[in-house]
This record gives C-alpha cells, structure tokens and sequence, in this order.
C-alpha cells in the first residue's frame, strides 16, 4: 500500500508539474496613467480571455476588469483598461490571460490637481535599445533606477514616483516585431510593472504600426489630431500640476502644419490654465549635441523652440537621439519680461545604447553647459505647493570606466524665488583694453551667467557692438583614460569682468554698455542703469614709452604689501595710480616731477579694506600710460 501510495502521489505531482510547466509569467506594461483609469498590457499567447483583478489590499484582489487582445503580426498584446479607481491611491493587480498570469504588483493612481503637499516625481531615459553587434545596458540602467527609487523612498517607492519617460528608440527597428519584446518589454518588466512608461517615438520606430498597436496613446490625443493620419503621434497629458508635451520630431512629422498648429492649442491653453504650473516638453531629436553633431536637428529649433520661448510655463525639453548626457539653457526672448524665463535642454541619451563619444567633430556648443558621455539616467521631483523642481542625474559610466549609480549633476528651478537683484557697472581703460565690470551677483541663488553688452546708441541695444554672454560651467571633454574627469573650461572664470579689446572699437567714441546676471534659478535680474565710457584709444602698444618702463610688481600675487618697480629716461612728471577691478580709483601711489633714474613704491595691502581679486596699476608719463594686472590675497 505504501508503494502504491508514492506511485499514486508522484503521477499527481507530475501532473501537477505538468499543469504549472504550461503556464507562462507575463510582465506588465501600465501606461497612459490618469487620476481614475489605466491601461495594463501585457504579452500571452494564451487566447482564452484577457482580464485583471484588482484591488487595495495584495492578498484581496475583489475586482475584475476583461479586456482585449491584438495579433500583431504573431505577437499577441492584451490590454485592459482599468477604470473609475480612486485618485492618488495605491491599487494591487494581478495580470491573467487562460493559464497565464503575472505575480501581484502595486501600483498608485495619479493625484488630481489641486492635491496638497504631492511630489510629482519622473524618470527619464531614452535610446535604450539594442544594435545588431553592441548589446544593451538597459537592463542595468533598471536596475540602477530601482535602486536609487528603493534608496529614496524605500520598498514602496511606487508610491513616491509617477511614471518613466522614455526619448524614444526603444528597439533597433519598429519594423521588425520580434525587437519590441526582447528589446523594450522585458529589460524594463521590473519597472513597467509598477510605473507607467509614456514614450516620445525615436526615429528607430520607424513610425511603425506595431509601435503604435503596442502603446494607448488616444485617450492623450486632441480630438482634431484623432480622426486624421497623425493620431497618436504626439499627444499631451496632465499630472497635478505638471503638463506633459510628447512632440514627434521625426522627418516629415516635426513640420507638419497640424503638429505646429496643435502646439500652439496645447501652449496657450497651458498659460492660461490656472492648474498648470509646469509644461515638460519632450521629444526624440535635439537642436544641438555636442558629441554627435552629426544629430543636430534645425528643425526643433525653427518649430519648436520660438513656441517654447513664448509659453511662460516651459521650464525643460528632454530628449534624446545621442547618447549621452548633455544639459543646455535656451536663453529667453523677452529678456526683461517678469513672466518669461529661460528653460533647460536635457539630453537624455544614455539609456543603455551604445554610447555616443568625443570625437574629432565634437563640438563646444555655448548654448550648453554641461557634456558627460556616459550612461545615465535623470529623476526629476517636482513640489507642487512651492512651485518648484529639483533634479539629479545618475551616471553609471563607461563601458572602460564603470561607475556605480553615482550622482552626477543636479539642477532646480523655484518659480516663487525672485531674480537677481540689479548691478552696478563701471569701465576702465587698461592695456588698450575696455574693461567693463559690474558688482558682484545678489540673490538668493549662485551666479550661473553674465551679459555684458556694448552700444553706439544710448538706450538701444538691438543690434550691440559688443554682446557676450559667459557661464560659470563649461563641461567639455575628459581627462581620458583612466579616470575620464569630465573638464571645466571656465574653471575659475571671473563673472564680474570682462576685457573688450579697442580693435573692435572706433576710436575717440562714446559708446554706452550695460550688465545683467542669470542665477542658477535660470532667471536674469534686470539690465544695470547703463553707463558712458570714452574709447579713446590708449595702447601703450601705440607709444615706444622709451622714455619709461613699468615693471611688474614683486611679490604677485600678494598678501600684505608688494614693491613696484619703474624707471625714467627722461625728466617726467610721473603718476602712479591703483585701481579696483570695478575701474575705481583707490590708491594714489606717485604725482610728482621726477629725474630720470629707478624707482620703487610699495603699496600696503595689511589691515586694509581691499578684498582679495584682480587690482590694476596704472603709470602715467606725459600722454603715455603702461598698466600692470596685480592679485592680492587673503
């Protein structure tokens, strides 16, 4: 009886084991998330039906919803749309389709707007897809974003964030079906399951129709967009007080008159929309990259950009198509406006596609701030009740040089927080050389920029003489192998000064220049009260001085005080001057008849009120000047 007893017992189980080797785990696609329904995908073979349970508790799931399936072309893609959920609350679901199921996952609805004390939190990456000979490194950018999300906001961290935003490219060819499972669905299923993804379509999608029977975009798409050809190609959608722009950027759809046409509904109707705080553009192509020039895409500067610029609201256009990371500011065009402020350009590249690198046609844009070649992914945190965003940006490196989910930059806009307040500006003529400066930047944020600009008519500034603008960051290029540190070219740049060369000047002119600051909050102060100054073409390149010679002082820089050297040929009445990096007189050293001969002078910096920075010495003989930079130190 025993023996029969295990016979009967091992026939059960291999049935049993039978039965459960038929069954198929399936991951879960969510996407096109709203305060009250969703969409939920998933690939099955399994025809019988097509259903989730759902519920507010993991191990009660007292809800039903049927849905339907596609063939496309093979592959069979089930979706249900879940309906009349509870706003801003967490639901568990599981996926069933006949013997095929998912585990149970969580998921959050979205809040609606007006919800108080929310964060509406977002990932982004793009070009994770996969090339015929380099595999990707999406699954670890997903796993890396698990990781920072589990850190930040512990195991329930689909609680904490809303949804993934993908650039596009998310396979090698929207023409061939077999790519979207491999390549998109299944590296991301442990994301994907508890966050929706929403994609800008790459030019690697081809404009497929697999693409778009894959994703539920037309519940997002304006109904004069839905009953023509474009339906679904670019969309809109709001999370509290966050709007979300998907634009096609792809050939012949980025100028199409009903894509500019829709824009421009979706922009003004946002600047006019009392719940909308923030307007995230995306899409796939960029202006401009740096490393990939190559990419550059004119079209998203001649369509979309001059739309952004007038749209109060925009404060970031991510994207992608190179891969890498690169942070830019697109500069706004009412400068003076209260309302209007700059907005950022994020590439977002680096979402496991081989990486685009430095090479010789690489180029230093001044439009962008910031180029880091490596794998990367960007969490953006919005505060609804502040009225402001902070966001970070994960690197994971190179292949050559790996690093581990390390924080590479991060950024913020506060839209409550006021300008920078106002400078003062004064010139000096040094050296054959304008020499505009202003006080330094006072605000409640760092000093991210200067704009010097120069004009022959005072009060306008249309068309300057001379307009420059310089960041505190220029992040361009690395240190190579082995560590790769990426390179500030305007390490220790001084903001406050700028020299203008009296080349590009006529002489014996009155010209009028002004100065304004951009903080790090990517708002300018207002123009400085603009101010006269004479180029009246003194060069000591322009006299032989043969009469004098002024030398540099000894020591420099210096602390306490410094020897000043000069000698006379002639018989001369001599004036020695210091001046501060403003042009300001502080310091009468020497005004008096000399003999020809050498001379010194110190100048005593101890116990004085001269803070540390650039001063200028200034000697005078007859109608010639020689002027010599000095630094004093603390």
């Amino acid at each position: 009886m025993k023996t029969q007893f295990f016979q009967i017992t091992g026939i059960l189980m291999l049935i049993l084991f039978g039965i459960n080797s038929l069954q198929a785990q399936v991951n879960p696609y969510l996407q096109t998330p709203t305060p009250t329904s969703i969409y939920i995908s998933w690939h099955s073979t399994d025809t019988s039906f097509t259903k989730v349970r759902y519920g507010l508790s993991e191990i009660s799931l007292t809800q039903e919803k049927t849905g339907s399936y596609q063939n496309i072309s093979g592959k069979i893609w089930h979706t249900v749309k879940l309906t009349n959920l509870t706003p801003d609350t967490r639901y568990y679901y599981r996926c069933i389709s006949g013997a095929d199921s998912s585990s149970v996952y969580p998921f959050r609805s979205e809040p609606l707007p007006g919800t108080p004390g929310r964060h509406i939190r977002f990932v982004a990456f793009g070009d994770s897809r996969y090339s015929d000979t380099i595999r990707s490194h999406l699954n670890e950018v997903c796993q890396a974003v698990i990781q920072t999300l589990g850190t930040k906001y512990g195991s329930a961290w689909s609680d904490s964030v809303n949804l993934v935003m993908h650039t596009g490219d998310i396979v090698w060819s929207g023409k061939n079906i077999l790519r979207f499972q491999n390549e998109y669905f299944t590296p991301i299923a442990n994301l994907s399951c508890s966050l929706p993804f929403m994609v800008s379509i790459g030019n690697h999608e081809h404009e497929s129709s697999y693409y778009f029977d894959y994703m539920k975009y037309e519940d997002f798409t304006d109904s004069l967009v839905a009953a023509t050809a474009y339906n679904e190609r670019f969309y809109s959608f709001d999370i509290a007080d966050c709007r979300f722009v998907i634009l096609n950027s792809n050939g012949h759809i980025i100028g199409a008159p009903i894509q500019a046409a829709w824009l421009d509904r979706v922009l003004n109707e946002s600047d006019t929309a009392g719940g909308i705080d923030f307007v995230f553009p995306f899409a796939h192509h960029p202006r401009h990259t740096e490393v990939w020039t190559s990419g550059n895409t004119d079209s998203v500067g001649v369509v979309f950009f001059p739309r952004f610029l007038g749209c109060n609201k925009i404060v970031q256009y991510t994207f992608g198509h190179a891969h890498d990371f690169e942070l830019g500011t697109i500069t706004d065009a009412d400068p003076q406006s209260a309302s209007l402020h700059d907005f950022r350009t994020v590439l977002a590249g680096g979402g496991g596609a081989a990486l685009t690198r430095y090479f010789i046609g690489s180029h230093d844009y001044p439009e962008i701030q910031e180029t880091v070649d490596d794998y990367n992914y960007t969490l953006m945190d919005v505060d609804v009740d502040n009225k402001s965003y902070v966001a970070e940006v994960y690197t994971l490196g190179k292949p050559e040089h790996r690093i581990d989910n390390q924080l590479l930059e991060t950024w913020h806009f506060r839209n409550l927080q006021p300008a920078p307040e106002k400078p003062l500006v004064r010139s000096a003529i040094i050296d054959g050389k304008i020499i505009l400066s202003a006080t330094p930047m006072v605000g409640k944020d760092s000093c991210m920029s200067s704009q010097f600009q120069i004009t022959l008519t005072k009060g306008n500034y249309s068309a300057p003489v001379f307009n420059n603008t310089r960041n505190s960051k220029d992040i361009y290029e690395n240190t190579g192998i082995p560590d790769f540190i990426p390179i500030n070219q305007n390490e220790g740049i001084d903001l406050t000064t700028i020299e203008v060369s009296d080349s590009i000047l006529s002489q014996d002119t009155n010209y009028w220049f002004r100065a304004r600051y951009r903080d790090y909050n990517l708002k300018w102060s207002q123009w400085s009260d603009e101010v006269i100054f004479l180029n009246n073409g003194i060069n000591d390149q322009k006299f032989s001085h043969e009469n004098f010679t002024l030398s540099q002082n000894f020591p420099n820089p210096f602390t306490n005080s410094t020897v000043i050297g000069y000698k006379l040929t002639t018989c001369s009445f001599v004036t020695i001057k210091v001046y501060d990096p403003m042009g300001a007189e502080i310091a009468t050293l020497v005004k008096e008849e000399k003999l020809p001969g050498s001379y010194t002078v110190h100048f005593p910096a101890i116990n004085s009120a001269y803070s540390a920075g650039i001063y200028y010495v200034q000697m005078k003989c007859d109608d010639s000047t020689q002027t010599r930079k000095i630094v004093i130190t603390k």
